[in-house]
């Protein structure tokens, strides 16, 4: 029987060995994995930060463009206002010189038809 002790004994730390180095193996390839991940990540980081850096540069050049184009928007409303009141008083100015110039028409018009009325009118008299 005493055998037998020894024998399970044997096996015993036969199998707390094997699991130790189970385990050790199974340590060894976590450690692995975890420093693949770590050079993974660096590598993610090394690529980020530059292009983070670029994006902000290139937000800050479309900013900068967008408020040119708003000042040149702004510029291009100003010159449409002032337009169109110089259309306005472009079109009062023709519009009453139509009028005066119609009104001394019809004057002038009467006028001549009068004389010459009156000169039919009294060669039809004599």
């Amino acid at each position: 029987m005493e055998t037998f002790v020894e024998l399970a004994r044997g096996l015993l730390f036969l199998g707390l060995a094997v699991a130790f180095f189970v385990l050790a193996f199974m340590f060894f390839r976590l450690a692995r994995i975890f420093s693949t991940t770590e050079e993974s990540i660096k590598d993610v980081s090394e690529q980020v930060v530059p292009l983070i850096g670029k994006t902000h540069v290139t937000v800050d050049n479309i900013n900068s463009q967008l408020s040119q184009l708003d000042t040149a928007v702004g510029d291009v409303a100003g010159i449409t206002g002032e337009l169109d009141q110089t259309t306005t008083v472009i079109t009062q100015g023709v519009r009453s010189g139509v009028i005066k110039v119609s009104s001394a028409t019809a004057g002038l018009s009467k006028g001549v038809s009068t004389f010459f009325g009156r000169e039919n009118k009294k060669k039809g008299e004599e």
